[in-house]
C-alpha cells in the first residue's frame, strides 16, 4: 500500500501538553529524591494522592451525564491550574517550614489529587475528538516530551524546581488551549450520551495490568522515577516512530504483544548476573506498562470518537481503575515483603503477574480491529444534541455495515469518514495516507456494499439530503 513519500508526520507541539503533566507528578508526589515533609510527616504521600485522584474520577463519571463536556466551561480550566499550583507550592512551601508540614499537608494532597484528576478529564475529553492513528502519534510523542523535561528538572535546584513545578501545569492547560482552537467545532466535544454498557476488556486489561505493575514495583529504578523512566521513553520512541514510518499500515495488536513479553522479563532477577541489572527489569517494566497505556488511550478515545461515548465517563472509570490496581499491587507487593521470606512467596508473586498479563494480553487480542465494541452493547443515544445523536448513529451504522460485508478495519475508518462527509483530501491527512489509497479503499467499499455513488451510499447509512 503506497504512502506519501518524502512527508514527515506533522505533530503540533500542543498536542504534546497531554504528556507535560506527567512531570509535575513525578515532582511533586512520585519522587523518590526530595521528601516533602509536608507528606513524609503526615503520611499523605503519593499513595492517598493516587486514591484522592481514583475518588474524584469516579464522582465525575457518576455527574458526567450533567457536567460533559467539560470544554466550553471557563471556569475549568483556571479551577485545575490553581489547584495544581497550589499543591506543588504547599509541598515546596514544607521544605522551608517543616513546622508547618502537619497543616499543609492534607490540603497539598487534596488539591493536587482533584487538580491532576481535572487535567486528566480535560486532556481525554481532546483526545475523543481525534482519530486512533493522531491519538497513538500525539499520546506517545507527549510522552517523550514529559520525560525530557522531567529529565530537565533533574538539574534544578529546589526553588528553581519550585517555580518549573507550578509552570507545568499552566503550559498544558495552555496547550490544551491551542489545541481545541485547531480542531474544526463539529468536531469539538458535546455531551453526548448513549445508552451503552461499559466497555468492560478494556477496563479488564487496565486493572489486570496495572495491578501487575503494582507487584512489580519493587524493581524501579532510575533518575525518571516510577512512572517516566526510560522503559515509558523508549515504549512511546517505539509507537511514535512506528506509526510515522508505517502510518495508516501500523498495527497497535504488534504493540499488544510486544507488551506481554517486556513485563514477565521484568521477573528475571537480571541483578542476580550482571551489573545493573535491576536497571533492565525497571526498564522491561516500565516499557511494557507504557505499551499497554498507549493502546488502551487509543481504544478508549476511539469509543468517544466513533460512536460518541461520554469521555468523562468513560476515561473517568478508566484512569480510577488504573490508579486503584496499582495501589492494590503494591500492597499485595508489601504484605508478601512482611511475611517471612520464602522461595515460594516470590515464586507465587511472579506466577500472579504471569498470569494477569496474560489474562489481559488474551482481552487486548481477543477483538479483529480496533473499531470494536470491546464489550460494550451499542444501543443508541439519548441526548439533547442532534449532533451528537448522528455521531453514536452513524458510528454504529458503520461498525454494523462492516461485519456484515466484510470491509477491513480501514474500509471501515474511511466509511466512517465518508459517512462524517469528509472529503478524500481530508480523508488523506487523517489517516495519514496517500490519496490513491483513498480512492482505492472507496472503490472496494462501493463494491462490497453494492453501491454506485455517494447518494446511494448515504441512503444505506440513513443520512437525509443525501442528495
Amino acid at each position: 500500500m503506497d504512502r506519501p513519500k518524502g512527508k514527515a508526520l506533522g505533530m503540533p507541539f500542543c498536542f504534546t501538553g497531554m504528556g507535560m503533566f506527567r512531570a509535575w507528578t513525578e515532582t511533586v508526589y512520585a519522587n523518590g529524591t526530595i521528601d516533602f515533609p509536608a507528606q513524609t510527616a503526615t503520611g499523605l504521600g503519593y499513595t492517598v494522592f493516587d486514591i484522592v485522584a481514583a475518588i474524584t474520577l469516579i464522582a465525575m463519571a457518576l455527574l458526567s451525564r450533567r457536567i460533559a463536556p467539560l470544554y466550553g466551561k471557563r471556569w475549568m480550566t483556571p479551577l485545575t491550574g490553581f489547584l495544581m499550583i497550589a499543591s506543588a507550592s504547599l509541598n515546596f512551601f514544607s521544605l522551608y517550614a517543616p513546622s508547618c508540614a502537619a497543616a499543609v499537608g492534607l490540603p497539598a494532597v487534596l488539591f493536587g489529587g482533584v487538580g491532576i484528576a481535572f487535567i486528566i478529564l480535560l486532556w481525554s475529553e481532546l483526545f475523543g475528538c481525534l482519530n486512533p492513528l493522531r491519538v497513538g502519534l500525539y499520546y506517545s510523542g507527549g510522552i517523550v516530551v514529559g520525560s525530557l523535561i522531567l529529565w530537565l528538572f533533574k538539574g534544578l535546584l529546589v526553588p528553581w524546581l519550585w517555580v518549573c513545578a507550578c509552570l507545568v501545569p499552566v503550559a498544558s492547560l495552555a496547550c490544551l488551549q491551542r489545541a481545541y482552537r485547531m480542531l474544526p467545532d463539529d468536531e469539538r466535544p458535546h455531551a453526548a450520551w448513549g445508552s451503552f454498557s461499559l466497555p468492560w476488556k478494556p477496563m479488564a486489561v487496565v486493572g489486570l495490568y496495572s495491578f501487575a505493575y503494582g507487584l512489580c514495583e519493587y524493581v524501579f529504578n532510575g533518575m525518571l522515577g516510577i512512572n517516566s523512566g526510560l522503559g515509558c521513553v523508549f515504549a512511546a520512541a517505539v509507537v511514535y516512530v512506528g506509526i510515522s514510518v508505517k502510518r495508516g499500515e501500523f498495527r497497535f495488536s504488534s504493540v499488544c504483544k510486544l507488551a506481554c513479553p517486556l513485563l514477565i522479563l521484568s521477573l528475571v532477577p537480571f541483578q542476580a548476573f550482571i551489573p545493573f541489572g535491576s536497571e533492565f527489569s525497571s526498564f522491561f517494566a516500565l516499557g511494557s506498562y507504557s505499551l499497554c497505556l498507549i493502546v488502551i488511550m487509543v481504544i478508549l478515545s476511539n469509543l468517544t470518537y466513533r460512536y460518541g461515548m461520554n469521555a468523562l465517563w468513560l476515561f473517568g472509570i478508566e484512569r480510577a481503575v488504573r490508579l486503584l490496581s496499582v495501589q492494590a499491587g503494591i500492597f499485595a507487593r508489601g504484605m508478601f515483603d512482611h511475611a517471612a521470606p520464602s522461595p515460594l512467596l516470590d515464586v507465587a508473586a511472579a506466577g500472579i503477574v504471569a498470569v494477569s498479563v496474560i489474562a489481559a494480553t488474551a482481552f487486548l487480542l481477543s477483538e479483529r480491529q480496533l473499531s470494536s465494541p470491546w464489550g460494550a452493547v451499542l444501543k443508541g443515544a439519548f441526548s439533547n444534541s442532534e449532533l451528537a445523536q448522528e455521531r453514536n448513529r452513524l458510528g454504529t451504522k458503520c461498525h454494523e455495515l462492516a461485519d456484515r460485508f466484510a470491509l477491513t478495519q480501514r474500509e471501515e475508518e474511511i466509511l466512517l469518514l465518508l459517512a462524517q462527509r469528509k472529503k478524500p483530501a481530508d480523508i488523506e491527512r487523517e489517516l495519514f495516507v496517500a490519496n490513491s489509497t483513498v480512492k482505492t479503499h472507496t472503490k472496494h467499499i462501493y463494491q462490497k456494499l453494492d453501491v454506485h455513488s455517494r447518494k446511494e451510499l448515504f441512503g444505506l447509512l440513513g443520512i437525509e439530503n443525501a442528495g
